[in-house]
């Protein structure tokens, strides 16, 4: 009888425990389960997720996010394209246990005062992200604003 319950007791840690754990990492589950990109907007609670205005050029602020998506674990920067009054920085970041792919674009536009930074991020393959996209934003703008304000 011992061995029955000690071998329940390992299915349930082993079904459980990953549940758990997977739940951990939803934070909205109307938005997570169906959802697969995510957007910089203005009316977000979440700040990170919300557009940022820094002063002085494009150049400086191009500078300022390839090198907080250089700092980051698991991101790289594909390309960073001029176009007008805008600058496009793709950057992708790569999952550690499954290497799923998102893409991340970073735009930078000419505002008053300065150049607004907002950024999209969507996944390569599936319905839902787990809330992914929207931490791959807040990761970043996170970052940036590390570097431009000390």
């Amino acid at each position: 009888m011992f061995w029955l319950y000690l071998v329940l007791g390992v299915l349930a840690v082993l079904i459980v425990g990953p549940l758990v754990v997977f739940s951990l990492y939803i934070d909205d589950w109307s938005r997570d389960l169906t959802t697969n990109h995510a957007e910089t907007t203005r009316s977000h609670s979440n700040p990170l997720l919300q557009p940022l205005t820094i002063p002085g050029q494009r150049a400086g602020a191009a500078t300022h996010v390839t090198d907080a998506i250089e700092q980051l674990d698991n991101w790289k920067v594909e390309s960073v394209t001029p176009e007008g009054k805008r600058t496009i920085i793709h950057a992708t970041r790569t999952t550690k246990l499954f290497k799923f792919t998102d893409d991340i674009r970073v735009y930078l536009n000419d505002v008053e005062g300065g150049v607004q930074i907002t950024a999209t991020s969507q996944s390569r393959v599936g319905k839902g992200d787990l809330g992914q996209n929207p931490r791959n934003i807040a990761e970043l703008m996170s970052k940036v604003r590390e570097q431009v304000e000390p």
